[in-house]
């Protein structure tokens, strides 16, 4: 775990972490597959990779963006988690339309699920990696993307890309699974928040149990922020 004494200094650090990542996936084959995460956590990152100093180092016409969970609402809604990386970051860069892939909200959750999981497909399907980069967040409650405690979406084996009912919050939201989240070659996680200290305390016991948080079952390169 990478620890920083701010909110800045952590967004500053994920931007430059980003960016190396982003080079080096160009360089090896030639785009870079990324998925970006909501909340409040990563909004500074975004609005860092869209100044100058960030964005003239990006070769965003080889960058496709897609989304680890969207919750079930319309694009414009201020809890869209495409709109706040719209306003952060997409509407101020030079990356074409078509490589920005957001998750469907038009139709129904399970229909929209599927026609998201297809569109990851296509982009992943001969990778050994599903994507170069996953951004992901934590929430108090340790949560990941939308996948929440004691919710049956965490022991989805087969789906890539699913619906899930969120009881506490009275809401549908579409997130990927850990099938699919797990076979990215790099994840970052950030975490913000004096309430987010409990379950980093759990964490960092690293106490073997039966129920571990959803933000325990990730698997592979991943690389925690924490401030």
């Amino acid at each position: 775990m990478l620890h920083y004494n701010s909110y800045e200094s952590l967004s500053t650090a994920a931007a430059h972490f980003f960016t190396i990542a982003c080079s080096r996936s160009i360089a090896a084959h030639d785009q870079f597959t990324v998925a970006l995460s909501g909340g409040n956590t990563p909004k500074r990152l975004y609005e860092l990779l869209a100044t100058p100093e960030f964005n003239k180092n990006i070769n965003w016409k080889k960058v496709f963006i897609f989304f680890s969970d969207e919750r079930y609402v319309p694009h414009k809604d201020a809890e869209s988690n495409f709109n706040m990386a719209s306003k952060a970051l997409l509407d101020h860069i030079p990356i074409p339309r078509k490589n920005i892939f957001a998750i469907p909200v038009s139709s129904a959750p399970a229909k929209d699920a599927a026609i998201y999981e297809a569109s990851v497909k296509r982009i992943t399907a001969d990778k050994k990696n599903s994507f170069d980069l996953v951004l992901l967040g934590m929430g108090a409650d340790g949560h990941t993307a939308s996948l929440f405690p004691a919710n049956e979406i965490l022991h989805e084996k087969k789906r890539l890309v699913k619906e899930v009912f969120i009881k506490e919050k009275n809401i549908y939201r579409i997130s990927f699974t850990f099938s699919l989240i797990n076979k990215a070659k790099q994840i970052l996680l950030l975490v913000n928040g004096k309430e987010k200290e409990p379950v980093l305390k759990k964490i960092s016991a690293n106490r073997k149990t039966n129920n571990p948080l959803p933000v325990q079952l990730l698997k592979g390169d991943v690389t925690w922020m924490i401030a």
